[in-house]
């Protein structure tokens, strides 16, 4: 498979934008996400590196996914935690392996030298519960709790 990983650039943003709101129309939060956050996290990550990176996936010579990655050290896990915050694949090239095939490049290249990789899914997305389960991935004893501000 030739698939080819980078850093966003600006030149993409557009795209990412758009794929952006696609995947929350499909797989939505729990409150809808402004396009705003979508420009803001461009930008945050663009200007902090140190917090994650944003990797498109290119195939054929064009953009047909992409991975917004967050880094946390863990007293826990002794090291960095690299989340994967957001995984998309366009519509017309899933079920073609680049899920799996993005998941792979970032153990082998042990992505910002982690020692544990992170994710979630939303109960309804079985198909990619069933990608992640396949590659390793399992429940974590712990449940997640959060206080969103307003």
């Amino acid at each position: 498979m030739s698939i080819q990983y980078r850093t966003v650039a600006r030149a993409d943003h557009p795209m990412l934008l758009d794929f952006m709101r696609q995947l929350y129309e499909e797989d939505p939060a729990e409150r809808p996400v402004p396009e705003e956050h979508f420009r803001r996290t461009l930008l945050e990550l663009e200007q902090h590196p140190e917090r994650g990176t944003i990797l498109v996936m290119e195939k054929d010579r064009q953009i047909v996914g992409y991975a917004v990655l967050i880094n946390f050290w863990s007293n826990e896990c002794g090291g960095n935690v690299l989340t994967i915050d957001e995984l998309f694949v366009a519509k017309p090239r899933r079920g073609q392996g680049l899920g799996a095939d993005f998941v792979q490049h970032v153990i082998t290249t042990k992505m910002n030298d982690f020692v544990a990789l992170r994710l979630e899914v939303t109960p309804a997305n079985s198909r990619a519960r069933r990608l992640y389960e396949r590659l390793g991935f399992s429940s974590y004893k712990n449940e997640t709790l959060q206080l969103r501000l307003p």
